[in-house]
Order: structure tokens, then sequence, then C-alpha cells
């Protein structure tokens, strides 16, 4: 409990846990307590540590830095914590032991107390993630630290700080669970005082109003919620009014604007004021069954007041600053809103907080913006729940939905809000592009969740067709986001049957002149927006009789011809492509394919929107069958660095045979020639190739590049689509013998630098591919060599413990070997795969059974799978593994989940990796005697001396901690290994405990 390391301090804590849940009747003489007196255990082990934490307190107040690196105090609180935890409270009646336990509660106090005021100053920084405080620092003790292993940096000391605050909170929340119960007066307690619930009370406070560290603060929040608790239900009615008193105080610095602006950071969300609020209030009681909170209701209405009523600004000294109390006010509220606890709660309140939210964007203080959006995203998450797609504002779910009317009638004020502000912001060119305008996106943001309903305009006076209009004038705006929105929001206002008259209102604006930049790629989105739905619908659109698709063309030509602005001219292609699905003619196809070959021309005056520019292009030339175009579009993509783009477009198209001669030769080179740079590009790259491979074409240029590129690459995906390619291009490489030998050991060596060092299930299932797509190349049953290399990579592949690894193998085993077994009417599984692959293994093995390449492959397996299921990666020895019996906190249930305590390798290996094991040994015994096998002798000594180890340690384990439940594959394995191998002498099998004599994994095998 005195290392640095968090996870060894879990450990600790757990294992002194179990250790007082055992009658340990020499205790005492194990901790050296000298007292005659009996005492309880959970008592003597807490006293003992507390102890420990006094010498570390100690040692804190010489030299903090010393403390950080040699006795943190974290986990000696974290210890006592633990045994806190397991305290039955009802069970000590004796007066002499309840005296203890004030005693030694009291002493927890003030030491508790003590360390927070050391290593308050760190939490409680302006910026305690880099304090390093110079009043800590010493010469004489930068000499001494050159002797220890490593530097205190200020990290070392923001950790231990931390870390000890929040052992403090948790055992402070832990005693008042513990002793407010008991508590009826002044002078009738049981374990700890009402003075001393004063002063945690305070302790917790303080932490939530003074510290910076939002994990000071949290933590805090979490024990003062766990006291609060206590509180709120106590039989003391001075203690019962505890939180009434606080909140009351609370309100009244609110109000008053009393906080000490010094304590409170603003750039930190107000810090700890929201969590002080909320843990007071978390467990008020309710008086009647879907009544508010008394408290509550009246905290929102006072918060709410202030966003409302106070000005943005105040004047001081002269000097007009930010409102920090409006700014608290808006952090405050929105954590209510936030918390789920408070979900009903704040019901009645989500309306106005919304109508404030939107208010707040047209301030002019960055604060109180920046406040006012993220309030309006905590009600917008409130109102419609969290997003359920993955790409979230792009792509609304449904259930993040709801109807125009259903909305408006929960909330109808909003409504007005929407119409006043839409009809305020949209009137003049002026006001739109002024600041107040931002408050736009709010309500574009919420009108976009928003979808007609049948009943829209039925006993309603809240129509959406009054915003129609404001909505549309919105394109003019000149905030990317504002006009992007405007675009998704008017889908929600109108319906599938207005769609084709909007569209012909739209364009027929756009063909009475020229207009701004703004207002063009507004209006163009909107339009497209509303085709995007109506082919998401199957819709179909017509023009109008009286329509001329001519003269809209020729009206519009100016937005290719006497437009620079690369985004306006994407958009106005899309909208000829929109209409050229819809509705297609010879007419616009010469239009379009004549705009196409202008803009590939000036390729080189592309700014801003080169991506979506290519993406259209390439998405017209395929929709139009344009193979003229090919070469000015690789020529264009080359120029606006957008091959990305290109290359994802083909991807997500279907129909483009008529481009793949270009196309393929064009991806060829880009591969032979480009850098890892863009290592996104050239997975992509390879994607696309494995789409249109010619069979008839020589890639062994290609693929030797491939293979040189792997050993850069980082991504597993890259990896995955690399060795893909490589087994399709490899059986079309012809070329001499020498250089396919050379190329068939290139890719063998990529393959088992992977399979040595990395164990990524894509990459795995991309080498299975690789392995039965070249097995013709890799496999070559005339050369033993070759044979044991294609072997080693399929049985080290079966050997995976990954499921999908698993399935990829038993899916493509058919394709490796032909074998009825693998192809019945319900498929293979994996034991049946694993069954027929080691039985043709061992078949070749057999063929060439003089050789001792077989012996091995299977002896270099049968070690690798060993070190597997008892690995350690602390191990510096060299691979002589010196097993000590230990609680390695790896082994620890507490912090790794392991069950295997009391040993200090781990054993981990599920029933099939175990027969994997049994399949390499009944190989082996095939072929053992046929083959050479005098270089087995140093790996059967190492085994025959770990297995021996293994023994005493399973025997020790039992004697000393009654372990019975030990995993003995290993052990298992080991000592087949050496019946197969004909060196069993040796071997203290008979040290083994009776109840061992069967693996608990596998029962059919015993371990003799």
């Amino acid at each position: 409990m005195t290392i640095t390391q968090p996870p060894e301090t879990a450990s600790g804590s757990t294992l002194v846990q179990c250790i007082a849940q055992i009658n340990l009747k020499n205790l005492p003489e194990l901790i050296n307590n000298d007292q005659n007196k009996q005492q309880d255990q959970i008592h003597l082990l807490i006293h003992h540590i507390a102890k420990r934490l006094d010498n570390e307190v100690k040692q804190a107040k010489i030299n903090l830095y010393h403390a950080a690196k040699n006795g943190p105090m974290y986990g000696c609180l974290s210890g006592i914590n633990a045994l806190l935890t397991i305290i039955q409270s009802d069970k000590y009646e004796n007066q002499e032991e309840i005296e203890q336990w004030r005693s030694l509660f009291a002493h927890l106090i003030e030491i508790c107390l003590e360390i927070a005021s050391l290593t308050g100053p760190i939490v409680s920084s302006s910026s305690p993630e880099g304090m390093m405080p110079m009043e800590l620092t010493d010469i004489s003790d930068k000499v001494e630290d050159e002797n220890l292993n490593g530097q205190v940096t200020s990290q070392m000391l923001l950790v231990c700080c931390w870390r000890t605050i929040k052992e403090i909170s948790l055992l402070f929340s832990r005693l008042g669970q513990l002793g407010i119960k008991f508590i009826e007066n002044k002078d009738r307690y049981k374990f700890i005082s009402l003075n001393q619930v004063h002063v945690i009370c305070n302790y917790f406070m303080e932490q939530l109003l003074k510290s910076r560290h939002c994990g000071a603060y949290e933590l805090a929040y979490t024990g003062f919620v766990i006291m609060c608790e206590q509180l709120w239900s106590s039989n003391c009615s001075e203690l019962c009014n505890l939180p009434v008193e606080w909140i009351e105080n609370g309100i009244k610095m609110v109000e008053e604007n009393s906080l000490d602006r010094n304590k409170l950071c603003l750039t930190r969300r107000s810090g700890g004021l929201p969590f002080y609020l909320q843990s007071i209030l978390t467990d008020e009681p309710i008086k009647q069954r879907g009544q508010q909170r008394t408290y509550v209701a009246k905290l929102m209405e006072t918060l709410l007041n202030i966003i409302e009523n106070d000005p943005d600004t105040f004047e001081v000294d002269g000097e007009n600053l930010e409102n920090s109390r409006k700014i608290h006010a808006y952090n405050t509220a929105r954590s209510f809103y936030r918390n789920q606890r408070f979900a009903n709660d704040v019901l009645p309140y989500i309306e106005r907080g919304l109508h404030l939210s939107i208010t707040g964007f047209t301030s002019s203080i960055w604060m109180i913006r920046n406040s006012a959006t993220l309030l309006l995203s905590t009600i917008v998450q409130r109102i419609f729940g969290p997003s359920k797609t993955k790409d979230g504002e792009d792509n609304l779910s449904k259930k993040n939905s709801m109807t125009s009317r259903e909305f408006f009638n929960k909330y109808p004020s909003l409504f007005h809000l929407f119409y006043q502000q839409l009809q305020q912001t949209t009137s003049t060119r002026s006001s739109i592009e002024s600041l107040s305008s931002s408050c736009l996106f709010a309500i574009l943001l919420i009108l976009r969740r928003l979808y007609p309903s049948p009943l829209d305009g039925i006993d309603c006076s809240l129509t959406l067709d009054k915003l129609l209009p404001f909505v549309i004038k919105c394109e003019e705006s000149p905030l990317l986001r504002i006009r992007e929105h405007s675009s998704k929001a008017l889908l929600a206002l109108i319906n599938h049957d207005q769609y084709s008259s909007l569209i012909h209102q739209q364009i027929k604006q756009l063909m009475k002149g020229k207009v701004r930049q703004n207002a063009l790629h507004g209006r163009l989105l909107q339009i497209n927006a509303i085709f995007q739905s109506m082919n998401k619908h199957h819709l179909q659109f017509n023009f109008e009789p009286t329509f001329s698709l001519q003269q809209m063309l020729s009206s519009l030509q100016w937005c290719i011809y006497d437009n620079n602005c690369s985004l306006t001219q994407y958009c106005y292609l899309e909208l000829l492509y929109n209409i050229y699905c819809q509705v297609p003619s010879n007419e616009l196809t010469n239009s379009i394919n004549t705009y196409v070959n202008f803009i590939l021309k000036s390729g080189d005056k592309v700014t801003i929107g080169g991506d979506d520019l290519t993406r259209i292009l390439t998405r017209l030339m395929i929709r139009l069958e344009n193979v003229q175009v090919q070469f000015q579009l690789f020529l264009f993509v080359e120029q606006t660095q957008t091959e990305l783009c290109l290359v994802e477009t083909f991807l997500l198209e279907n129909h483009f045979s008529l481009f793949e001669n270009n196309l393929r030769q064009w991806i060829v080179d880009l591969l032979l020639t480009m850098d890892l740079f863009n290592e996104q590009l050239y997975t992509r790259a390879c994607e696309l190739l494995l789409k249109m491979i010619d069979k008839t074409n020589n890639y062994e240029r290609l693929t030797r590049r491939i293979v040189e590129l792997i050993e850069n690459l980082r991504r597993p995906m890259s990896l995955a689509a690399s060795f893909n390619l490589i087994g399709e291009l490899l059986p079309l490489c012809s070329s001499s013998s020498n250089n396919e030998e050379d190329l068939v050991k290139l890719v063998y060596d990529r393959i088992n630098d992977f399979i040595d060092d990395e164990s990524n299930d894509e990459c795995a299932c991309a080498i299975l591919n690789l392995l039965s797509k070249a097995r013709s190349c890799l496999y070559n049953s005339s050369n033993v060599e070759s044979k044991c290399r294609y072997w080693r990579l399929i049985l080290k592949l079966s050997s995976f413990p990954s499921d999908v690894v698993r399935e990829t193998l038993t899916k493509l085993m058919p394709l490796i070997i032909v074998d009825e077994r693998l192809s019945g009417v319900f498929g293979a599984n994996c034991y049946l795969t694993q069954n027929v692959l080691f039985e043709y293994f061992t078949q070749d093995a057999l063929v060439h059974s003089t050789s001792d390449l077989f012996v091995n492959l299977i002896i270099e397996l049968f070690t690798d799978l060993l070190n597997d299921i008892h690995s350690n990666a602390d191990d510096d020895d060299g691979g002589n593994n010196s097993e000590e019996l230990s609680l390695d906190r790896r082994l620890w249930p507490a912090s790794e989940g392991y069950n295997n305590v009391f040993v200090s390798e781990n054993e981990t290996c599920d029933h099939y990796c175990a027969r994997y094991g049994q399949y390499l040994l009944y190989s082996l015994e095939k072929i053992y005697e046929k083959s050479s096998h005098e270089n087995l002798n140093k790996t059967i000594d190492m085994i025959r001396d770990q297995c021996n180890r293994l023994i005493d340690i399973q025997l020790e384990a039992f004697n000393r901690f009654l372990i019975r439940q030990r995993s003995t594959v290993r052990l298992n394995l080991m000592i087949e290994f050496l019946r197969v191998t004909k060196s069993f002498q040796g071997v203290h099998v008979e040290k083994i405990p009776q109840s061992w004599l069967c693996d608990n994994q596998d029962k059919i095998v015993s371990l003799i």
C-alpha cells in the first residue's frame, strides 16, 4: 500500500480486506501489536495502517515531493477504506469496544484533515495539472533525489494529492454511513459525535467550493451525496435540518452574488458549485408522490431568474467585466438539467430554460454565449434523448425526433419565440448578418429534429407554415452552419406533397439574376436537401408544364462560368445531378458534360471545396458514362490533391466497369509511387484495386512494392488491406523461379513479423485469406521447407484465442484442405476444423519424418503455447522463469479479474487452446521415433525444470492457502510432453495432491 502505482494499491486494499475476514489468531504478532487486551481484528488492522499513515504524514510535512515518491498516503487511506466497508456497526454493543472505535475514528478524522491541508493547495491551484510549489522545493532535496529511481514530476505530485483527496472523501463518507444513524443528540451517539459530523461536512463544502481539479470535486461530490443522504434521514433534528440550512445559504449566495470569484473557476464550468448544490438536493424527500421537491424548484426558479434578469456585464472601477453570477447560474442550471436524478424535477423548467439558452446566443460576452450553448445542448438531449446514430447531427434517427404538433403542444411559448426571433433576424440583410442572428443556429437545431404531423393545423393555431418563409430566408446567412441547418430544418416544415412546388419556387428565384455567394449557396443547399429527401422516400419529381429546362440552364450557367467559388460550383453540379437522376434528358447531359470539362481545366484555381468538387465530378462521370474525361479527372485530382475523395467515391459506386482499365492503371501507379504520408489513401486504394483486378496482368512489381510498404504501416486496417491484396496478386505474378522464390520469402517474412509481434483480429483474418488464395504459390508439395513455413502460419493462426479468427479459419479451411467433413450440409465448427487440420499436418510430417524440420516446428509451437498460457510481461530473466509464491497484483481479482491469486504467473487457456496443445503432442508422438531429435535435450531439460517448479508452487499454494481450484492445463501439457519424449525421469509427480490428478478444464486427459 506504500507503492505509487494505483493498481498495486487496489490489490493491497483488497488483500487487507480478505485478511480481516480470516480468523487469524496470531494477527497481533504479525503486526507487532504489544497490547494484551483483546481487540477486534478489523480494529487492529486499521490501527496498524493508521500508524503507517502517521509516518507518511510526517514525511509529507517535511517534503511533499518525497512523500509523493516514497509514501503517497493514499495507499494507506485506501486500505482503511476497504476495511471500513466490511464493518458491521450493529454488532458492537460493548462500551469498551465502542470507545476504542470512537478514539480510532477521532484520530482518523484529525489526520485526514491534516493531510487535506497539505494536499489542498495543489488541487485548489488555478492550474493543478502542472503546479510545482516553490516553497516545497529544496536544493539539498534535489541532490538526494538523484539517487532515487526517477524524478518527481508535477504530474506525480498531482496524482498523489488528487488520489489522497479522493480517499479522504470516501473515508469521510463511510464514517458518515457508520455513525450518523446512531446520533440522537449532542451527547448521545455511538461512533462519531455531532461536532465531528459538522467537521466532516465543512471539509466537503470546502473541497467542493475551492478545488480546481475536476477529479477532486467530483469525488468529493460522491462522498457528500452519501453524507447528505444520511442527514436527510437522520433521527437527530439538528442533523436533519443541516441540508435545509445549506441549500438556503447556497441559494442566498447565488442571489446576493457573494460567491468568491477567486475560488470558483469560470473556465471549469463553475468548478464544484453545481456539484455542491446537487449533492445536497439529490436525496431531498418528496412530500407527495408526483410532486416536485421544494428546494429543487426554488433553486431552479432562482437560477432562471438570474439568467433572465441579470445584465451580461457590470462596471467595476470604470471597467466592464462579465457578470460571473449569470455564468454560474447558466452552469449550475445546466448541471441540474443534465443529471438524470433530477429529470422529473426540471421538466416544468425545460421550456423556460430553452427560451433563455436561445436568447443567450445573442450576448456580446463570449463566456455567456458559450454557457448558453452548453445549456442548449443539454436541454435538447433531455427533450429528444441521446443520439442513436454514430454520425449524430448528420443523420438523425427517428427516435431523436418528434412531430412538430407534439413539440409545440408541450412547449407552446417556444413557437412564439421562434416566430419572433426568426422574423427579427431575417427581416433585413443587415439583421441577418449581425451578431444577433447567431440565435438562428439554436432555433434551426431544434426545428430540424421535428417532422410534420398529419394533424398539423387541425385544432391548433401553431402551424409551421408561419415559420417557413423565415427558415427559407436563413439561406442568406453569412454563417455556413446556419445555412446547412436551414436546409435540414426546411424538411421539418413541409410535407412530401410540397416538395416539387418548393423546388420550382427556389429555382425560379435563382433564375431572376445573380445573387450573393451566401444566398446562392444556401438556396442550392435547400434544393438539394429536398431532392435527397425525395430519393430517400422514393418520390418522383417532374417539371411543371410551364417550366423550361433550357431557360434554367441558360439563366444559371453563370454559376459555373462566372463563379470562382468551388463550393457553390459543387452545389450547382449537385443540383444538376439530382435533376438528371429524376428527369434525364439529352439537353441536360450535354450541359453537364460541358460544365464538367470547364471545371476540369481549372483545377489550379480550386481553393476550398476541392473534396466536394472531386466527389460530384466523379459521380457525374460515372452516371453519364463520360469515358472521355477520365484522364482529365485524374489530372484534376492530382492538382487539387483529392485522391482520397476520388477513391472513396468509386468504392461507393457499383457500376464503373467502363472506367476499370484506366482506373486500375491509375491506382497501380498511385500505389507504386506514393509514400505513406496518407495511410488512409493507401488503404482505400488497396480496397478499390481488390474490386477490379485483371487476372491477365502481371503484378510482380506492385506486389513487391506492397510487401516493402507493409514494414512501415501502422494501422491494422492498412495491414489487413495489404494482406488481402497480396492474396489476390501473388498468384498472378509470373517471373523466373529464383525471383518467385525470393518474392515468396519476402511475403513469408512480412507475415511472420506480424504473427510473432502482433495479434490484431482483422489482420489475422486477412492473412488467413492470403494463405487460402495464394496456396499454390506458398505451399510447394515437393519442398519440405516450404511446407513447414506454410503449416507454421496455419497452425499459429489456429491457436489465436479470438472467436473471429476461429470462425474465419473454419470458413476458409475448405479452400485450403479438400475434405468432405469440412463442407457438409451444416458446415464445420472450430473443433472439427482443428481435428482435420492436424490430421493433414501429421500426414505431411510423416512423409518427411526423416527431416527434423517438422519436429522443430512442433517444439516451437508447443513452447509458444506454454509461454502464452504462462506469460509474464515483466520477466527480464531471459526466459528462465523464476517463479515465486507471491501476491502479484495482476492475479488479484479486484485488479484484473483473474482467479489465480497466489502465484506469480497467470495461467489463461480455454478448452480450444488446450486441445491445440494436445494435438501438437499427438503429432509429435507420431513422428518422434522416426525423426532426428538430438537438438531437443535443452528444451526437454527446460520443460522438466519448469514442470517440477510448478508442482512445488501448486503444492505450496495448497498447503499455505488451501487453494484447490487451480487451473492445471500447463502442468498437464508439460507432463504429457515429457511422456511423449520419453523423458519422464526426474519429474516429482508423487508430490501432486490427489485432487489434481485430473485437469479441471479437460476431464478426458489425466495428468499422469
